[in-house]
């Protein structure tokens, strides 16, 4: 189990003893690719390994798709995207499906991509089991869909978790900011429960913390470590 946070700009870098970093964007949000050159490049300085994660960006979008090719040739150990629907919001199936597979191994060519659970958790199996090589469990996700985490967890059959390499934790804990999720997490919330279940069926596994509060940073860097040396013992 290999843990980590995500950053937004390359200060970060240096600021947290983890093994892995997350270099997050969000589309629209100023200039995301200088920002991912500008952080990657202080992770190669500092000898960390990281993933890149763009948050609202699509596969089948021609305008995001351009910037997502430039930002898996600057991608370490995998570009993290989030599961997909159509325009139409329905499964990528029928004259979708080539498109989407064409530039999903177009990508692919480039850097290892990683698919997680956010716009439709619910359906997110039979996206998993049709398109993802790698799969991004978000486990505040899951809550947020509101499913039990730990049950979501156990049910999940062996082709998915053996796919399971990357996993962000936040708790889902009320409205704060526009959000119910990406709270601080702490030792008895559902989400670690989730977490510990999921280690106990698979060990190699990089736990990414997404918490807004960056005060607790430190604090659950330290409790994942607690979680590792007691599931891994």
């Amino acid at each position: 189990m290999r843990i980590g946070t995500r950053i937004h700009s390359p200060h970060g870098v240096s600021r947290w003893d983890t093994d892995i970093l997350q270099i997050s964007v969000y589309y629209g949000r100023g200039d995301n690719i200088n920002q991912i050159k500008k952080c990657a490049d202080f992770c190669r300085e500092n000898k960390k390994r990281y993933v890149i994660h763009p948050v609202f960006y699509c596969i089948l979008n021609e305008t995001m798709f351009k910037d997502l090719k430039v930002m898996a040739e600057w991608t370490d150990l995998a570009l993290i995207l989030h599961d997909e629907k159509t325009p139409d919001y329905r499964r990528i199936t029928g004259e979708h499906e080539p498109t989407f597979r064409m530039l999903l191994r177009e990508l692919q060519s480039l850097a290892p991509v990683s698919f997680e659970n956010a716009v439709d958790t619910k359906d997110v199996l039979w996206f998993w089991k049709k398109y993802a090589d790698s799969i991004t469990l978000d486990i505040g996700h899951v809550e947020l869909a509101g499913m039990d985490s730990v049950e979501f967890v156990r049910s999940l059959d062996a082709e998915i978790i053996d796919k399971i390499q990357y996993v962000h934790l936040h708790r889902n804990n009320g409205w704060r900011n526009g959000l119910t999720d990406h709270w601080y997490i702490t030792a008895d919330c559902r989400e670690v429960e989730a977490l510990k279940e999921l280690l106990r069926r698979k060990k190699d596994i990089a736990v990414i913390l997404e918490v807004i509060e960056k005060e607790m940073i430190q604090d659950n860097l330290n409790l994942l470590k607690v979680i590792r040396e007691e599931c891994l013992s």
